[in-house]
């Protein structure tokens, strides 16, 4: 029986490449609304496995989203419940104490300059950094003041969340007429495609949530652990903050440990050095413990190779700034869930082919007459 070779990978990432090429497309004349879909499409694919699991104790669709979605809404504004009043203070505290701590950064600056000098390096670092920290401070407090724009950002956030949610609720509650659409419309491989994103999404989503708990708590616990002992004061104070921002920041691949890192050192630097070192080397090894942890967490469960990540994690900036950059990863595993089920479908065609065209094939006369004699 002849077999046909299976879809080479170059082929499989020119399908890649072709699809992200596309939505890039779309997303430069779409823009806003083709991320509000896109957010609505992800959350429909994170919800519906529930809500089909509820409909395994023959709840009502409707009732079973209805849960889903409440559920999903209490969790969320327990969260923040937990976590607002003391981050609410915290950063009303740093607002109170900047004056403080410009005084603390140029001591601090004054002992680097008078260090470099020491060495023969005649580098002005206090005119930058002193600018820096003026400037920092500056905008913190224009930030705080602007309370117009403020308000309109929050209420443009509030109906967008809205939008999202509507739209999300629609696609959960017409998930099996989509599901049969699609396989009328696009046969199997578009069925199967919907069912490998979903879960393939959901797998990705249980592993980033275990690897940003982990690094946040563990993060939270080491701060405090150096406040308490003197290290570093201020980490016990603002223990709560960082470990949010860590969390939160955490979701985004690659950048966002850095990110999460950058402010703890930077107020830990204020008290002293040797507080900086042991924050930087704090988060430095509980990345990389938690990162072993939970093993190959990330590439595991999407499935996808480091180099397209960061490429869709470029796709995505350019196209939605900072909320492309979230999405990038759920977009980029759509996409890879899309190849490869065009790609095994393919093969499964060729070979379908092939053994219809072995099975018809006339045989041999000399064979046919050694069978009969």
């Amino acid at each position: 029986m002849n077999t046909r070779p299976s879809t080479p990978p170059w082929a499989m990432f020119l399908v890649a490449v072709a699809l992200v090429v596309a939505v890039w497309i779309i997303g430069q004349t779409m823009g806003q609304v083709l991320v509000v879909f896109l957010f609505s499409v992800i959350l429909a694919m994170l919800l519906n496995p529930l809500v089909r699991f509820l409909r395994r104790y023959r709840i009502p669709r409707g009732l079973a989203v209805a849960i889903a979605f409440i559920g999903l809404l209490a969790l969320v504004v327990g969260v923040i419940a937990l976590v607002i009043t003391p981050v609410r203070s915290q950063i009303q505290q740093i607002q109170g104490q900047l004056p403080h701590y410009n005084s603390e950064a140029t001591v601090q600056i004054d002992r680097l300059q008078s260090f470099l000098r020491g060495h023969g390096i005649h580098a002005n670092v206090r005119r930058g950094l002193v600018s820096f920290t003026n400037g920092l401070e500056k905008r913190l407090f224009q930030g705080t003041s602007n309370v117009l724009s403020y308000s309109l950002g929050v209420l443009s956030v509030i109906v967008t969340i809205v939008i999202t949610l509507v739209a999300s609720i629609y696609m959960v509650l017409d998930a099996p007429r989509i599901l049969r659409l699609a396989r009328r419309i696009g046969g199997a491989p578009t069925a199967d495609f919907l069912i490998r994103a979903e879960n393939t999404l959901l797998r990705y989503l249980r592993a980033q949530v275990l690897v940003s708990l982990l690094s946040s708590l563990s993060i939270g616990l080491v701060l405090w652990l150096l406040g308490i002992t003197g290290i570093f004061p201020l980490g016990a104070t603002f223990a709560v903050t960082f470990m949010t921002l860590v969390f939160l920041l955490d979701f985004v691949p690659y950048l966002g440990p850095i990110l999460g890192a950058i402010p703890p050192i930077g107020l830990a630097l204020l008290t002293s050095v040797t507080a900086a070192v042991c924050v930087l080397v704090a988060f430095l090894v509980l990345h990389e413990t938690v990162r072993r942890i939970v093993p190959k967490a990330m590439a595991d469960a999407a499935g996808v190779q480091p180099l397209v990540v960061i490429f869709g994690l470029l796709i995505g900036a350019q196209l939605a700034g900072v909320m492309g950059v979230v999405l990038a990863i759920p977009m980029v595993v759509i996409v890879k869930e899309a190849g490869a089920v065009a790609a095994d479908h393919a093969v499964a065609r060729r070979e379908a082919a092939a053994a219809t065209a072995t099975a018809g094939a006339p045989q041999d006369p000399a064979a046919a007459a050694g069978d009969s004699s």
